[in-house]
């Protein structure tokens, strides 16, 4: 299916350079993974993704977004598919329901494609194994640390001195003091308890009620906002000064670098939680680098990156 992707693309990009092709590879809440054709960052078709778009090159000539398969041979898949690029390259005005039939991919081809996927998913195996193996040796830390402390509390200590009256009176001062603030403390998070009961159902509900949709999410603007600083602090050094200058060149470079980046395109992800929100994670591999968003509350908010190992 990867090679297929490729293929489409660079099928899209020799006939009409210019027009912006890009595919979206995502998972939806079912955990499938499914593929969006985008032109000029617009998505052709708006009722959600194909399990495959394929160039159909023996036919049809077209770009076609299957929804499902049908049958098979030995040699053949056979699909259902609604056409979106005409074999001219022009955007299919009438996206009509097609019948479609796809070569099983015999292990030639593409060597270096099918080599990159290897490859990724070994790096991706090794970095895991890292983070197990640093949280292991964290943990042993904190034990080893905690051992020593806990076996000198058994040594018997030194016993305790003879008080005067006046010391006895301070320390029972102290001790009544003690007990009302531990009272008061006890009195206000019966309070706040209170009120976290009554109004956390209420955030659910409203977070529900307004999770922002896989659809709405926009990789390219997302990625040209965090590339031009829209998420840093005011008072931070990389943080575009308020003129107008300093905004248009930030907009500009941020708008070249994600072209850039994005050329060879990227893959999401989404992980929907219970419905409350979407978290959804960028990988662009030309970057080199992963970006992760939430959704929630109507809005989608970025969270950090990380850079990917690099290959080697």
């Amino acid at each position: 299916l990867y090679k297929r992707r490729v293929t489409t693309l660079r099928h899209l990009k020799n006939l009409k350079p210019y027009d912006g092709w890009s595919l979206d590879v995502y998972t939806n809440s079912s955990g499938k993974e499914m593929v969006m054709l985008r032109r000029r960052n617009a998505p052709l078709y708006t009722k959600g993704g194909f399990e495959v778009v394929s160039y159909d090159e023996h036919d049809s000539k077209c770009v076609i977004g299957i929804t499902s398969f049908i049958g098979e041979t030995s040699k053949t898949k056979f699909g259902r598919g609604i056409v979106l690029v005409e074999k001219n390259g022009d955007v299919a005005r009438n996206q009509k329901e097609v019948r479609v039939s796809i070569k099983k991919d015999g292990g030639g081809g593409n060597g270096d494609d099918v080599g990159r996927m290897a490859r990724k998913e070994k790096e991706l195996n090794e970095s895991r194994q890292a983070m197990r193996r640093n949280m292991d040796s964290a943990r042993d830390a904190f034990r080893s640390r905690q051992s020593p402390a806990s076996a000198g509390g058994s040594d018997a200590g030194p016993s305790l001195p003879d008080l005067s009256d006046e010391q006895t009176s301070e320390m029972a001062k102290l001790g009544l003091m003690l007990i009302g603030v531990l009272t008061i403390l006890r009195i206000l998070s019966s309070v706040f308890f209170t009120g976290y009961v009554l109004v956390l159902p209420l955030g659910i509900m409203y977070a529900m009620s307004n999770c922002p949709s896989e659809e709405s999410f926009d990789a390219k603007k997302e990625l040209k906002r965090v590339l031009r600083g829209h998420h840093l602090p005011e008072n931070h050094p990389e943080k575009p000064k308020d003129d107008w200058l300093s905004s248009t060149i930030a907009r500009v470079t941020a708008s070249v670098a994600t072209e850039l980046a994005t050329s060879l395109g990227y893959e999401l992800s989404f992980v929907n939680l219970f419905g409350v929100c979407n978290i959804v994670t960028v990988n662009v591999p030309v970057a080199n680098k992963e970006f992760y968003w939430i959704g929630i509350f109507g809005s989608w908010r970025y969270l950090l990156s990380r850079d990917l190992p690099k290959p080697e």
